[in-house]
C-alpha cells in the first residue's frame, strides 16, 4: 500500500509539476559563480544576509536601484533612436532537469543588448582592468563576466553583453566592459550549478563535503559559514 502512495504522490507531481519531486526548486546564477559549498548552504537553509557586515552590501543595493530607477524615468530622453523598449530587471531561467531551474534577474534588456551594473564593496575599483585579457585568476571580474554571459545563453535573442563597474557605492566614475557571447562558458557554467545540486541533495542526506573548495581564495575570509566549514 505504502509503494502505490507514492506512486500516486509522484504522478500527482509529474501532472502538476512536470518531474516526481513537486514545485520546482532552484539556483540563481549569481551564486554559481561563487563558493559552491556557500551556494549550496544558501540554498538549503533559505539564508538572508542582514546585519552590520552587510550594511556596504545593502547600500550598494539602494544605489543599484536608484540607477535602474533614473534610467526609467530618463528614458525618453536616453532613448535616442533605439526603438527597443528597456526591459528592467527581466526575470529569466532555464532548465536544469530533475524539478531544478537556474535563475536570475538582468539588470536591463535593450533589444538584443544586455547590461549589467556592479557596486564594488570589497574588490578594489582600481584593480578592474581596462581589458578582459588581463584579468587575475582570483578577480571578482571572472564571476560578474561568465554571470553576464550565462544571461546572454538564457535569454532568447540576447547577443551583446555590457558590463559597467562602479566604486565603491559611487555613481562616478565607471569602467565599461563589452562581454562576448560564449556558449562553451556556459556550459561550463551549468555543470557548476548541478555540482551545487549535487552538494544540496547531499546535506539532504545528512552529509557535508570533506573537503570543499571555494571558487575564490578570499571568500573564506568574511563567510558566515567558516564555523561549519571544515576548511
Amino acid at each position: 500500500m505504502e509503494n502505490i502512495e507514492e506512486f500516486g504522490k509522484r504522478l500527482e507531481n509529474l501532472l502538476k509539476y512536470g518531474n516526481i519531486r513537486g514545485p520546482k526548486r532552484t539556483i540563481r546564477v549569481t551564486s554559481v559563480s561563487f563558493c559552491p559549498l556557500k551556494a549550496a548552504l544558501t540554498a538549503r537553509y533559505d539564508v538572508r544576509f542582514f546585519g552590520e557586515k552587510n550594511k556596504e552590501r545593502i547600500l550598494g543595493q539602494v544605489l543599484h536601484m536608484g540607477l535602474l530607477g533614473l534610467i526609467k524615468d530618463s528614458w525618453s530622453y536616453l532613448q535616442g533612436d533605439i526603438e527597443a523598449t528597456p526591459e528592467i530587471e527581466k526575470e529569466v531561467s532555464y532548465e536544469l532537469g530533475e524539478g531544478w531551474l537556474l535563475t536570475g534577474r538582468t539588470d536591463l534588456v535593450i533589444g538584443e543588448h544586455v547590461f549589467e551594473f556592479k557596486f564594488l564593496s570589497d574588490w578594489s575599483y582600481e584593480k578592474i582592468p581596462e581589458n578582459l585579457d588581463e584579468v587575475d585568476e582570483e578577480s571578482v571580474l571572472n564571476a560578474y563576466t561568465e554571470q553576464l554571459n550565462a544571461y546572454l545563453n538564457m535569454l532568447p535573442g540576447a547577443k551583446f553583453g555590457h558590463l559597467w563597474i562602479f566604486r565603491h557605492n559611487e555613481l562616478i566614475p565607471w569602467k565599461k566592459l563589452e562581454i562576448k557571447k560564449d556558449s562553451r562558458a556556459f556550459k561550463e557554467f551549468l555543470k557548476r550549478a548541478r555540482g551545487i545540486i549535487k552538494l544540496i541533495e547531499s546535506m539532504e542526506n545528512g552529509e557535508l563535503p570533506k573537503d570543499p573548495k571555494p571558487r575564490f581564495e578570499w571568500e573564506c575570509k568574511n563567510c558566515i559559514f567558516k564555523s561549519i566549514c571544515s576548511r
